[in-house]
């Protein structure tokens, strides 16, 4: 077997593996509710993985093929939907974005693109499922409900955007040295 094809063969089997855990996790979601944010988490997480592996077309081709699957697999179609609109390219995009030098352009897109998936989400779950518990529980906030909302999501991003930071940088500097013995 040639190193070229050696090459190929690990990106193929690193890609199915990874692909093999975001299904079986977003499977899981439909028995493990409580953790309808923290599993796509989890699952976009491992996109990470393919782009430090790998290289970032092989990340994108493995989201896409656990996009196109995840609906037909999870019974838990918010968590399916997370992961789809937001939480499985966002670690690609921001591993990207993090290597500009240009701190207010890389916030502007980063906050514009979770926001663009906020909406999204949110029409898909009042508009096409129609779901009512979305918003249950919030009427005590009357008018501001959205806004309050829409500004506790924001602060979540940048929870989220800090963890993920911190996930990434113990993978590559930690992980990968002392558990992988790679440079």
């Amino acid at each position: 077997m040639s190193k070229t094809s050696k090459k190929i063969s690990f990106k193929v089997a690193l890609g199915g593996i990874i692909s093999a855990v975001c299904l079986l996790a977003m499977f899981c979601s439909g028995f493990l509710p409580m953790l309808d944010y923290a599993i796509p988490t989890f699952a976009g997480f491992l996109m990470v993985v393919m782009i430090v592996e790998v290289d970032r077309n092989w990340a994108i081709a493995t989201y896409i093929a656990v996009s196109v699957l995840c609906p037909l697999i999870t019974p838990n179609y918010q968590a399916a939907a997370l992961f789809i609109i937001f939480m499985g390219y966002y670690p690609i995009l921001k591993f990207g974005l993090d290597r500009s030098k240009n701190v207010v352009f890389k916030w502007v897109v980063k906050l514009l693109v979770f926001n663009a998936a906020i909406i999204a989400f949110f029409f898909l779950f009042t508009k096409v499922f129609i779901s009512d518990d979305m918003l249950e529980g919030m009427s005590t906030f009357g008018a501001y409900t959205i806004v309050i909302l829409w500004l506790a999501a924001n602060g979540f991003f940048m929870l989220y955007e800090f963890a993920l930071t911190q996930l990434i940088d113990l993978y590559v500097n930690w992980f990968r040295k002392k558990i992988l013995r790679k440079k």
